[in-house]
């Protein structure tokens, strides 16, 4: 009992000095050369501080009366790193407080400059891509800062009102820096926050991994087909089509993506659906078409680097077998099914990139198909295909007016964007491809930004819709071999009218992925309303491999799952149902999969994204194999969290500590004097 009092008395002294906040941080990454991120080495702390402008950045600096360590609540797009040096040049920057999104009129999206910077490089990802060894290889995002790749010795969090623990944390402090900047910053006691934000991961990717400390930037990638009985030997040709899962941006816990990857991957999704409408059924054509969305893309194109790598390095010499189940304990596979694919057998590649339409220059809206310019010959037919198809009115609906252009229309040959496709064409520089995209000449300006949370939602939708057109009617007809729409049969005629593109599952799909993953569409799925907390706005940050929050690969799974399947061919009767809602009379049969309630069979897999410059050995330790290839690794972390406490002048705390040393010399002299007289008082006793 006396424990409980103790504990139940120690959290009341710890409720009434803080106040715990919700805390969205920027942590540190690994890589070959270094880190990048923020960290601090202990338990910063700083009075709140608010500057809403450059002047008022600058007078921070120059403002001598100020003698404490202070944390800057900041709008979102004032944190730049020229500013962080003005800040950091006062000696008195503890951490900062970006608000990415507020209600406070200085935070409000209407608030925002209208001219916006990119965080990353002015060319993401070059690094790694087709033209690495390239001379003056063309940068597609000019304006980019480098934000994300700098080092921050001292926390930096975000704010942001996008749920309602998140207001409530954004409420408190921002009732407490108007309660200290009211005070002048002078009258105490004012109101600070503590910040815990060590990571352990020091140095190196390579250092960190020896030592324990980090793990794997990736996930999980998706494949899929409806050719359940594609083989490696089969000889016929493949029709890829693809885009990225995940994002980056400083703060992971925001990364939404919706202009950088999310909206490529809703147009692949809603392909996958107009393509499952056509009247000859896709495994029967003369070529396979496989859909691929990849993890780990904005760290050095980590999933489609993998996928190649492993597809071409068909048959896997498995060394030592699993010891139950498929694939393979070492080198570790969790399946095999990959090597059915024939790399040497791609014949065509479409990817959509960039597709949202948010970071245009105005206008109407137009579609950029983007060729590699050194192999333009291979892709030119390809080429002529998607544009025609654009020309023609893909849909019977508003869309149909979005123009699709050849990139280099303008006379300029800029050659592929950063893109998944390069990683295919690195291995084999002669496959067909197109990158459909919404720039010509240069990618949005939030790309990979942590504000690309406003976006123009008939204007997205219809672009996607167009996309997805365009993307499916050309695989359509690469699929059938078709080079002459004229020429077609009465039968792909009609085929080819079936397929269209719904855009009521275009709009449902991006609200799902960038704003609500409990919506119904993924309910129906995964059942995820069932959680005692039914999630929300979902970061599309790719996390670490093997980490449970892959929810969108989970996703991707299942939709392309039922798109590309074989509706039951073991059962007695079609469309076996109850398999998620009565598991305990409704069993799928061997091979089938339960997806959606119903019974299934599909050609549909899950396969590892990590940098290929990474590896595992036998004993499961990842180790650099190649250090000129991604090696992204994220650090372990102690746990990170702020609270908020009242902090009073340095008067009153030298005063405290002087009371406090006074109380302990007396107490010393009371236990000495107590201890003397109860010795010489037993001794005369």
């Amino acid at each position: 009992m006396n424990v409980v009092c103790y504990l139940a008395s120690a959290q009341d002294t710890y409720d009434t000095i803080y106040n715990d906040i919700g805390s969205l941080p920027c942590v540190r990454l690994l890589n070959a050369t270094g880190f990048v991120g923020c960290q601090s080495m202990g338990a910063a702390s700083g009075v709140l501080y608010r500057a809403d402008t450059l002047e008022d950045i600058k007078q921070f600096a120059n403002d001598d009366r100020l003698g404490n360590q202070y944390t800057v609540v900041i709008p979102y797009w004032l944190l730049s790193s020229s500013n962080v040096d003005i800040l950091k040049s006062s000696k008195r920057l503890a951490a900062i407080l970006a608000v990415v999104n507020g209600t406070d009129p200085a935070h409000a999206v209407a608030a925002r400059p209208s001219t916006v910077i990119s965080p990353d490089t002015t060319c993401p990802n070059c690094e790694f891509g087709l033209y690495a060894n390239t001379p003056n290889q063309y940068q597609w995002n000019p304006t980019g800062s480098g934000l994300l790749f700098e080092q921050f010795d001292f926390p930096i969090y975000a704010l942001n009102t996008m749920d309602t623990r998140n207001t409530m944390s954004y409420a408190s402090v921002m009732q407490a820096v108007n309660r200290n900047r009211d005070k002048g910053y002078r009258d105490y006691p004012l109101k600070s926050l503590q910040f815990h934000s060590f990571m352990w991961g020091a140095q190196d990717t390579g250092a960190c991994l020896r030592k324990g400390w980090c793990t794997p930037v990736g996930g999980a990638s998706v494949w899929s087909t409806p050719s359940t009985n594609i083989s490696y030997t089969d000889e016929k040709p493949i029709v890829v089509i693809t885009a990225a899962m995940d994002s980056r941006s400083l703060f992971h816990d925001l990364t939404l993506g919706v202009e950088s990857s999310v909206a490529g991957m809703v147009t692949v999704l809603a392909v996958a659906e107009a393509l499952s409408r056509s009247t000859i059924p896709l495994d029967t054509m003369s070529k396979h078409i496989v859909y691929t969305l990849f993890t780990g893309e904005a760290w050095g194109f980590s999933g489609s680097q993998r996928f190649v790598q492993d597809i071409t390095s068909s048959p896997i010499q498995c060394e030592t077998p699993p010891t139950s189940g498929s694939g393979c304990a070492y080198p570790f596979f969790s399946d095999l099914e990959f090597q059915r694919l024939n790399p040497a057998k791609i014949e065509a590649i479409l990817e959509v990139g960039q597709i949202a339409g948010m970071g245009g220059a105005g206008g109407n809206p137009t579609l950029y198909a983007h060729v590699d310019n050194i192999q333009e010959s291979v892709s030119t037919t390809l080429l002529n295909q998607v544009v025609q198809i654009g020309a023609n009115g893909s849909t019977t609906v508003p869309p149909a007016g979005i123009p699709v252009q050849a990139a280099s229309s303008d006379g300029v040959k800029r050659g592929l964007p950063p893109s998944s496709s390069m990683s295919f064409l690195k291995s084999r520089g002669n496959i067909p491809t197109v990158v459909l995209t919404d720039f010509q000449k240069q990618m949005s300006a939030l790309t990979n930004h942590d504000q690309d949370d406003s976006w123009n939602t008939p204007n997205t939708i219809n672009l996607i819709q167009q996309a997805a057109s365009v993307i499916s009617k050309t695989a359509w007809l690469q699929a059938q071999g078709v080079s002459d729409s004229a020429a077609m049969t009465p039968a792909q005629t009609e085929a080819i009218a079936s397929i269209q593109v719904d855009a009521g599952l275009v709009q449902e799909l991006l609200g799902c992925l960038s704003l609500n993953y409990s919506c119904p569409l993924v309910d129906r799925y995964l059942n995820v309303t069932a959680s005692p907390s039914p999630p929300a706005r979902l970061p599309h940050y790719s996390g670490t491999l093997y980490s449970q929050s892959q929810p969108f690969p989970i996703f991707a799974w299942s939709f392309l799952a039922n798109m590309t399947s074989v509706k039951n061919t073991t059962s007695p009767t079609p469309r076996v149902t109850g398999c998620s809602s009565k598991p305990a009379t409704v069993q799928c049969a061997s091979k089938e999969y339960c997806v959606g309630d119903q019974c299934i069979v599909s050609l549909t897999r899950y396969h590892d994204a990590y940098g290929v410059g990474l590896a595992m050995n036998s004993k499961a330790e990842y180790y650099i194999k190649d250090a000129s290839k991604p090696v992204w690794t994220e650090s372990t972390w102690d746990p990170i969290g702020l609270r908020m406490f009242d902090v009073t002048s340095p008067g009153s705390q030298i005063a405290e500590l002087m009371t406090g040393l006074a109380l302990t010399l007396v107490s010393s002299g009371v236990v000495w004097y107590s201890r003397r007289f109860l010795k010489k008082t037993l001794k005369e006793d």
